[in-house]
């Protein structure tokens, strides 16, 4: 099993899927998260506190180190394209990169944002090159060194708290992440940081989505959850029970 994850920010694949990526890598998948930007401008406030201006080399540093360390902990890999944010642009040669890694890990599921959304500038860009990427990448006229892949299934994450209804975020995939939370919440404190408050508005977010999962299924013992839009509806030979 492989799965790539296309994040907008540094943070976004820990705070947004972190318990879902965790339970893929202990269970021995290869789990690939590619960070197009830092966050450096746009999700850093804490670096920026009380009048700071610290250089942007020093802050994409930080933000690097805090992805990474992030990352170890749930057990998955992580690279930076430092694509600037507020300055993502959907660009061709952008989603010609992005299709190139899809071929070149061919992986069996992708993960990113959520969108429209228009509460985040580079979330929205990034909903928008991985759609395009995605397809690019299955296209078999499309010139590249790497061999077309199938069109593989989409899964949007939580899209912008708290306002994923303003966003038009309806989720029909839950995933229950209560056997690895305090590993996601310790890799989420590797953020503390530059932002603060993702440790309680993450946990507010998965109990929630945990509440929600257990009331649909019947299950009590879910506590956390973690919630996804699949873009794509279910193809099988039988009901996805």
């Amino acid at each position: 099993m492989k799965i790539l994850v296309f994040s907008a920010h540094a943070a976004d694949f820990c705070s947004r899927a972190g318990g879902t990526l965790a339970k893929y890598a202990r269970a021995g998948a290869q789990v690939r998260v590619v960070s197009l930007t830092f966050g450096e401008r746009s999700e850093s406030g804490g670096l920026y506190a009380e009048g700071a201006r610290p250089p942007l080399d020093e802050v994409r540093a930080i933000r690097r180190g805090d992805a990474e360390r992030a990352a170890a902990i749930l057990g998955v890999t992580i690279s930076f394209l430092n694509w600037g944010d507020l300055s993502l642009e959907p660009a061709v040669e952008r989603t010609r990169a992005l299709s190139e890694e899809i071929r070149s890990m061919r992986p069996d599921a992708i993960l990113t944002h959520h969108g429209p959304d228009p509460c985040s500038v580079d979330h929205d860009v990034s909903w928008r090159l991985v759609r395009r990427a995605r397809q690019l990448a299955a296209t078999v006229g499309l010139e590249s060194p790497l061999p077309h892949v199938g069109p593989i299934p989409l899964f949007l994450f939580e899209a912008t708290l708290p306002l994923t209804e303003a966003e038009g975020f309806v989720p029909d995939l839950y995933v229950d992440i209560t056997d690895v939370w305090e590993q996601k919440v310790e890799a989420l404190r590797e953020f503390v940081q530059a932002q603060s408050f993702l440790v309680p508005w993450y946990t507010d977010a998965a109990r929630l989505r945990g509440r929600q999962a257990a009331t649909i299924s019947g299950r009590k013992e879910i506590l956390y959850a973690e919630a996804f839009e699949r873009m794509l509806p279910w193809v099988g030979t039988e009901l996805p029970l």
